[in-house]
């Protein structure tokens, strides 16, 4: 009952701020848990411990003993079903959040964290029937020994070094399969698992060696993925739970049965042989003799089971100590108990290491007050009488305080928050237990907030001091602003006036450039037929000069027609509304137009390269011109170069796209660039290269009209590059 009233006063301790303190784990360890339910994963066939049942659910001690640990703390466990290598890879990879069943091992302490150990057992040797030789660890080094791979008698196997010759299964079936066939020569596994499986396959033929494996003690355990300091802190708290609830040996008891000795000691053999003896010569000495031999017989059997069960009760008791001790050491807080003089009764090794002591035999008997706790913060000597602790926990009620000092064996103090919580036992209190953590960093930084919240509050002030300067300037100049305002939108309806003027001015060019050029074609077109006529009909009295008179007219004629068709176009691109719309291949567009003004000529001999485009907003039949006077372009320019290449690019710079087409050809002076976009303005002569000087007027009106702009680059006959961009919105 005393291991039971400890059990349930640690949980009481040690769980009652598990909240404040799992939030502090997964804040510094980045683990949390989103809600009380959990996945974990079972293996089929590792019994009594872990297997299934014929309708395929999951069973075991194991199993059951973790969904009774889980339910004990609020936890609902998910089971899957796995084989063990794939299991164990899953909880380190963190797809499973526990393992109801793991040996602990130095190899698995690196990749998992475990609870306290809720089973121990030794492992065995498994050799088929009449195996002869085999009687100590060096038997076993020429020996082919098979495993479970991923097991922990893999894992003894490979540290010990027992054999050069190691195999191992997926499963321990498999392994006892292969063995009972003639393959291999031992399996290793822990006894009670083979038994099982040997008794479940029905092999007769394979027995364990009556030998001991000491350095082969399995510590079984529930395991979670490292650094899972919430999970493992749950689940220990569970297992403390059920182990002082008698849930464990009920479960236990389930699956193994009561506990019964394998082998008689030499004393009960010599009681027997002597027992059965002796009748033969209580038969020859008298009644007498025979009734005073059983009635010892009775009294040396009750005086052993009397010794079996003292036996039992102070294994339980150890193993109970064990795991309370493991409970206590697993914490970061600092814990230790005192009785009703002050006197340490216990101590874990975090408070050990909190006040600098080595070891617990320095503390253990050692009055608190007088070792930690003789001095206030302010330097002043704290009475054992006036002490917060002694005080509380002698008039039955717990404590909380982080206003104290403690004070460590190198004589240094620091500042602590602690809780005290007194012991009752049968209606007294007979002492307390005392949880306590250092708050050095915590201060250090509710200081440097202060700090900072002083510096915050005299730049607000300093602040509002010069906004109020500031409001007082605005107010004496507020009447200057309202005068300017006047004066501003007097201006703006002025502007406003001059605006539409302009408008109606620009529509009227408009309108005149849009007659004048349907007005002279007339003309164009008559002087263009009749010396047609006269080249056709009159061209054997014409002599030579005369037919170049009229070759020159039609020449002039023609270029006339174009100069009117560019002006015609300019004009238009002035006039037209705008249709914008979403434009995602801009390079279908681009090649349209040039397969569209290109010749077949020029399309056997130019190399056309386009990358992919932005897409972007434009009203298409704008673009559409833009590209033809810049491809026409690029084709007249590069008729008479060697490279005779033109490649369109683009790209997004902030907020707009821009397109570039860069070609081979005559290119241009860069000192005279800012010419090139104005109407009739020309850097060639016409006897190099025709043209009306209108075209890239027409592509830089196209874009202004879509908010973008146009530029270029170029040396004279090595190319030119012309840029045009367009915003994205």
């Amino acid at each position: 009952m005393m291991i039971r009233r400890l059990i349930s006063l640690w949980g009481l301790i040690m769980f009652a701020p598990l909240s404040i303190y799992a939030g502090q784990v997964a804040d510094t360890r980045g683990h949390s848990l989103a809600s009380n339910i959990i996945t974990i994963a079972s293996e089929p066939d590792y019994p009594p411990y872990c297997m299934v049942d014929e309708n395929g659910q999951p069973v075991g001690f194991s199993v059951d003993l973790f969904r009774a640990a889980a339910a004990a703390v609020g936890l609902d466990a998910k089971i899957k079903i796995g084989i063990w290598n794939v299991i164990k890879e899953d909880l380190a990879a963190g797809k499973i959040d526990a393992l109801p069943l793991v040996g602990r091992t130095p190899e698995r302490e690196a990749v998992f964290d475990f609870t306290m150990p809720y089973l121990s057992l030794h492992g065995a040797v498994f050799v088929r029937k009449g195996t002869s030789g085999i009687h100590s660890l060096e038997d076993l080094k020429t020996k082919e020994i098979v495993v479970m791979k991923g097991d922990n008698a893999e894992e003894f196997a490979l540290r010990e070094h027992i054999s050069d010759k190691i195999n191992t299964t997926r499963t321990f079936e498999e392994a006892f399969k292969e063995l009972a066939a003639g393959k291999h020569d031992v399996v290793l596994t822990q006894r009670i698992l083979g038994l099982e499986l040997l008794k479940q396959l029905g092999i007769k033929s394979i027995e364990p060696l009556d030998m001991q494996l000491p350095k082969f003690r399995q510590d079984f355990c529930f395991a979670v993925q490292k650094g899972n300091d919430e999970l493992l802190a749950r689940l220990n708290e569970g297992l403390s739970i059920i182990i002082a609830n008698d849930t464990y040996e009920k479960i236990k008891l389930n699956w193994f049965g009561p506990e019964i000795k394998e082998k008689l000691a030499v004393k009960d053999i010599l009681t027997i042989v002597l027992y059965t003896l002796i009748p033969l010569l209580i038969i020859i000495s008298g009644l007498s003799i025979l009734f005073l031999r059983k009635a010892v017989k009775r009294q040396t059997n009750h005086l052993n089971a009397e010794i079996a069960g003292h036996k039992n009760t102070l294994a339980r008791l150890r193993e109970n100590e064990e795991q309370i001790r493991l409970l206590l050491n697993s914490t970061a807080e600092g814990i230790y108990g005192i009785d009703t003089n002050g006197l340490c009764t216990f101590i874990n090794q975090s408070a050990l290491k909190l006040l600098g002591y080595a070891d617990e035999r320095q503390v253990i008997g050692v009055n608190m007050h007088r070792l930690i706790h003789h001095t206030q913060a302010d330097g002043s000597k704290c009475a054992i009488e006036s002490c917060k602790i002694f005080q509380a926990f002698r008039e039955g009620k717990g404590i909380q305080s982080a206003d104290e000092i403690f004070w460590r064996a190198d004589d240094i103090n620091f500042p602590v928050e602690y809780f005290s919580y007194p012991i009752h036992e049968t209606g007294k209190v007979t002492g307390a237990v005392i949880s306590f953590q250092d708050i050095t960093e915590r201060i250090k930084s509710d200081r440097e907030l202060l700090k900072l919240k002083t510096s915050l509050e005299v730049q607000v002030e300093e602040r509002t001091a010069e906004l109020r300067q500031k409001v007082k300037k605005l107010d004496k100049s507020e009447k200057a602003m309202l005068y300017m305002v006047e004066d501003l939108n007097r201006i703006a309806a002025e502007l406003k006036n001059e605006r539409h003027k302009l408008k109606l001015s620009n529509e009227e060019l408009e309108a005149f450039a849009y007659s004048v050029s349907h007005d002279l074609r007339a003309p164009l077109r008559a002087i263009e037929g009749f010396s047609r006529f006269l080249e056709e009909d009159y061209a054997d009295k014409l002599d030579n000069e005369g037919k170049r008179f009229i070759a020159t007219i039609r020449q002039n004629t023609a270029g006339m027609d174009r100069l009117i068709s560019d002006l015609l176009n300019l004009s238009r691109v002035s006039r037209v509304e705008m249709n914008p719309v979403r434009v995602a291949d801009m390079g279908a567009i681009a090649r349209s137009m040039y397969h569209e003004f290109a010749t077949d000529e020029e399309k056997k001999i130019f190399e056309l390269i386009i990358d992919p485009l932005p897409s972007v907003s434009c009203d298409v039949s704008l673009i559409k011109q833009v590209w033809q006077n810049l491809i026409g372009n690029a084709l007249k320019y590069s008729a008479r170069s060697s490279v005779k290449k033109i490649q369109i690019s683009g790209e997004v710079k902030e907020k707009e796209a821009v397109f570039c087409i860069r070609d081979h050809g005559a290119g241009f002076d860069e000192r005279y660039a800012h010419k090139l976009f104005g109407t009739f303005q020309r850097l060639h002569k016409d006897d190099e290269f025709e043209g009306s000087g209108v075209g890239l007027a027409i592509v830089r009106r196209s874009i202004s009209r879509h908010g973008g702009r146009v530029w270029a680059e170029g040396r004279i006959n090595q190319g030119a590059a012309f840029y045009i961009s367009l915003p994205l919105e």
